[in-house]
């Protein structure tokens, strides 16, 4: 059986930086443990057309190594994969990474203090340190509907997009229309024949203003590195003095921003009827609010029908909807997101006395500070619970827990514990107060989005700044641990 110090769940964007960061801190002795055949977690699964982030390109990366090459100020699915791949070799990560490799199972042992991760293949690795960079954004969601294994064409999510099947003169139903289907809708339009659009409620949509990088522009990023920095700055400052009080329940800069993105609304769609479909009916960032140059444009430029009864059913031909019509498609796309609630859940996760993980979390995920969880010693949440943003960059959240968890590791090294574990009251008081924080926030809202579980509960986003959770995060407070020698 092998055996090493640390096991890093994924090769994503977390997996990466986690492991960049052991080994700077000296630890070297650590394997990445990746499903995929190459590396970019989100960024290698989503290659649907129109793929690209909704954060600024300087944002989105590593503070530590910054890229003066970005082709665009919002970088697409493609430049982002290489970017991270980019990482893998410059740090000499690729020896670490086990590609093609699933991990179904992570038992704790108490004798040991050590962890038995087992995979898809049979094969067993034991690790004193178990790190999760799996995230939230993992799990596709693929809605059930009656007589939907009928229907004779071809059906996909968007995860998982059928790159062999040609759009071209196409019946095109799309079920779903948030983040990923706003940016793969326009593309589609372009190719197929008709687009049906299923709405099951609308979103605040604010314009991106994308625009490219040019050679020139690289060259000063190049020859001044300062330039780049101050450019994050802005854009990190933009979004956590502006958009980041968009989520403040009747706050000035709610209404702001919200009279922004009903302005554009009104600038780009001008049917009465269409606009009246495309007009959220809850508060601005209840739910994620995107941002595209292209999505209402398509909307009015090609042969796209928006239709906002409730879908009752698939058939043969079509999907059927509460209004008593079904619509013949040739194709469905389920831009229907992802089981973001569900964290590890595909995973059979084992602590003390072989509770499994999902038992424990029956009422929804929780952990302190989003990193540790009570019962399972040495495990370690990269994206955790409650430490998603609906207004900033995640990097930077997840740089924050890596320092967080690295001085974790340093701890039970340098003192040779058998294992470091959250402490229950202290989580339980965590976890009571950053719920009663997120019920003042816009999210406490009945919208249906995925921040919340099916029983209501916030289980993924954080109530404040991303300021205040990195300065949370500083250090950790090991009185809120329990250490076994």
């Amino acid at each position: 059986m092998n055996e090493t110090t640390v096991v890093i769940l994924g090769a994503g964007m977390s997996g990466i930086c986690m492991a960049i960061k052991l080994r700077e801190a000296g630890i070297e002795d650590l394997v990445m443990l990746e499903k995929s055949e190459s590396p970019g977690g989100t960024w290698n699964d989503n290659t649907y057309p129109g793929a690209c982030c909704d954060v600024a390109s300087h944002l989105y990366s590593f503070s530590f190594e910054p890229n003066p090459d970005w082709s665009r100020a919002y970088s697409e699915q493609a430049q982002i994969r290489s970017y991270f791949e980019h990482c893998v070799e410059k740090y000499g990560l690729r020896s670490s990474i086990r590609y093609g490799t699933t991990v179904v199972s992570a038992h704790y042992e108490e004798e040991t203090g050590h962890w038995l991760v087992g995979t898809a293949d049979g094969e067993n690795l034991r690790c004193k340190f178990l790190v999760s960079g799996l995230g939230q954004l993992n799990l596709p969601n693929t809605p059930h509907f009656e007589g939907a294994e009928s229907f004779q064409g071809e059906s996909f999510h968007s995860a998982r997009w059928n790159h062999d099947l040609d759009l071209t003169g196409k019946r095109v139903a799309v079920i779903g229309n948030a983040a990923s289907a706003i940016q793969f809708i326009p593309p589609v339009a372009e190719q197929a024949q008709q687009v049906t659009i299923y709405q099951r409620s609308a979103n605040y949509l604010l314009a991106r203003n994308d625009s490219t990088y040019s050679e020139a522009d690289k060259q000063r990023y190049r020859d001044h590195p300062w330039l780049q920095k101050l450019s994050r700055l802005r854009w990190f400052l933009r979004q956590e003095l502006v958009l980041f009080g968009a989520m403040l329940s009747g706050s000035l800069r709610q209404r702001l921003v919200t009279k922004v993105a009903r302005q554009y609304l009104e600038d780009e769609i001008s049917d009465p009827r269409m606009r009246e479909q495309l007009s959220p009916d809850y508060p601005m960032g209840c739910k994620r609010v995107l941002v595209s140059d292209d999505y209402y444009q398509a909307l009015v430029k090609h042969d796209v029908d928006l239709v906002t009864s409730l879908i009752v059913g698939i058939g043969p031909e079509g999907v059927r909807t509460q209004d008593d019509i079904e619509r013949e498609v040739d194709i469905i796309i389920y831009g229907t997101g992802f089981r973001a609630t569900e964290f590890l859940a595909e995973l059979d996760v084992r602590g003390r006395n072989g509770i499994a993980l999902k038992d424990s979390w029956a009422d929804g995920a929780e952990a302190l500070r989003g990193i540790a969880v009570p019962g399972y010693p040495n495990l370690f949440l990269l994206y955790g619970p409650n430490t998603n943003l609906g207004h900033n960059s995640i990097i930077y959240m997840v740089e924050a827990q890596v320092k967080y968890i690295v001085q974790c590791l340093d701890k039970v090294l340098a003192h040779d514990l058998k294992s470091l574990e959250a402490n229950e009251r202290a989580s339980a008081n965590f976890n009571q107060r950053l719920q009663a924080e997120l019920e003042k926030t816009v999210w406490g809202g009945e919208c249906g989005s995925w921040y919340k579980n099916d029983s209501g509960k916030i289980t993924n986003n954080w109530p404040h700044t991303a300021t205040r959770f990195a300065f949370s995060m500083r250090s950790p407070d090991f009185t809120e641990y329990n250490m076994s020698v």
